[in-house]
């Protein structure tokens, strides 16, 4: 049960598989679990990692940390710990705005880039066609007088079904483990992000999946982020309401797990598929060792051997010259 500690938090994390790394970041007031179709389907092409992000699931829930910034800042001190070089995100709704910040953050460190049901926001903005003001004071009032009781009624507006999916039980259950001061300010995280102006330097290949009947951030939001995003493709959920994740996974996977590989979410040199070992809490590297002949091969190192190459001064014997 792997769990990081941050400055003022403590985020629980899991890993699967093997291969290139993929990072699945969950929405407001869901949590990890949410990704278990993804990391069945594709853990056997990739290292899939997902995350309760601070204040949701079994992370721990601080008064502060909470803004987009603050939960990418999170997760690339995670990226940084798992010791992959480079990565590719999957962001959901709220996930798919911190994915849009950590994409800037890790630069060329990004492989791919996939928005699920999310906006570009400006969603406080009354001059944006896409804001509804009225429907964010709802939301606030909601939150703030009786948060469970808000749960079972927000979660069936993720699904196309609405209460007839079979889904709502089980995911009301997941949402009603966000503590309320979590929950409300996340809320206000999204609504104060504004990204409009960023689509375009957005440099890393992305794909954009968002549901037709998406009823929280509707699908003209998906078109905007395609529009502003160079070389974006959109792919529409016909049969999905905000989590086309949840509703079509069969579909989702294949369309996700294609444009990765499409991606080269790899890199250009793609190491050997064999998992990674998860890294060990607050342990130190072990010493380097010196070979006694100068081997055709270098042994493996069991554990973090860029840090303990440079302790030894990263030298090679020397070759004789004839």
């Amino acid at each position: 049960m792997p769990f990081l500690t941050l400055g003022g938090a403590t985020l629980r994390y899991d890993r699967a598989g093997a291969g290139p790394a993929v990072l699945l970041i969950h929405g407001w007031l869901g949590n990890r679990t949410v990704w278990e179709r993804q990391v069945a389907a594709l853990r056997d092409r990739f290292t899939v990692v997902t995350v309760d992000l601070r204040g949701h699931g079994e992370s721990s829930p601080p008064r502060i940390g909470y803004t987009i910034g603050g939960m990418a800042a999170d997760l690339e001190q995670l990226i940084r710990a798992l010791g992959v070089p480079r990565i590719a995100l999957v962001g959901w709704s709220m996930g798919g705005l911190i994915a849009q910040e950590l994409a800037r953050r890790l630069g060329d460190r990004a492989t791919a880039l996939v928005l699920v049901g999310t906006t570009a926001g400006g969603l406080a903005d009354a001059k944006n066609p896409h804001a509804d003001l009225a429907l964010a004071e709802q939301l606030r009032a909601a939150v703030a007088a009786d948060f469970r009781s808000f749960v079972r009624t927000f979660v069936p507006t993720l699904f196309k079904a609405g209460s007839e999916s079979p889904l709502v039980a089980w995911l009301v259950g997941q949402c009603q483990r966000t503590p309320p001061h979590v929950a409300e300010i996340c809320l206000e995280s999204v609504l104060a992000t504004d990204f409009r102006d960023k689509l375009s330097a957005v440099k890393v290949p992305t794909l954009v999946v968002h549901g037709r009947h998406d009823a929280i951030f509707k699908l003209a939001m998906g078109e905007e982020l395609k529009k502003g995003i160079p070389g974006a493709q959109l792919v529409v959920f016909e049969e999905s309401g905000h989590s086309p994740g949840l509703e079509e996974p069969e579909r989702f996977n294949e369309v996700v797990g294609a444009f990765l590989t499409s991606a080269g979410a790899a890199g250009p040199k793609p190491g050997p598929a064999k998992a990674t070992p998860a890294p060990a809490a607050a342990s130190k590297p072990a010493e380097a060792k010196k070979p006694e002949k100068a081997p055709a091969k270098k042994p493996e190192p069991k554990k973090a051997d860029t840090k303990a190459a440079k302790a030894s001064g990263g030298k090679k014997p020397a070759k004789k010259k004839r």
